[in-house]
């Protein structure tokens, strides 16, 4: 379907866009990991969205591309907009499916999105406390050394 390879290519020109820093073409996934996981990805999706919406796919396809965002600490609305952005190119490129039902199925995806960011979000903040709580702990061990309490 031509239709969506010219989908697929506006939506992770928009999606490259809003990431900070030039990702570049490289097409390598070894060289540019990033930009190969989002376009991988975000085929899945439209595939999926124009498809069957195989769970699994669905939420691997989702985990990689909100893991990347939450992780570069894309504040909530920042990080879930790629889903926004293809109801405007859906709407450019008619896909030849009904569109109420495509907006129904991105909204379930901007749900399921939103619990996988919020859970890449705890696990960025406790990495993060944790090692605040290792470097208290060094000095401390320091501290207690340099007064001969060791």
């Amino acid at each position: 379907m031509q239709n969506r390879e010219a989908i697929a290519g506006q939506w992770l020109e928009r999606v490259l866009r809003t990431h900070p820093g030039f990702l570049g073409e490289e097409p390598d996934p070894f060289r540019n990991p990033v930009v190969y996981t989002l376009r991988e990805s975000l085929r899945v999706l439209l595939d999926e969205l124009l498809l069957d919406m195989d769970a699994r796919r669905v939420s691997a396809a989702l985990d990689a591309i909100v893991q990347i965002r939450a992780v570069q600490d894309f504040a909530p609305g920042r990080a879930l907009e790629f889903l926004f952005q293809l109801k405007d190119i859906l709407r450019e490129h008619p896909p030849g499916r009904d569109l109420n039902l495509l907006d129904s199925r991105i909204d379930q995806l901007v749900l399921e999105a939103f619990d996988t960011y919020v859970k890449y979000r705890e696990k960025t903040f406790e990495a993060r406390a944790n090692e605040v709580r290792r470097r208290v702990y060094l000095l401390e061990r320091a501290a207690a050394a340099r007064r001969g309490e060791a």
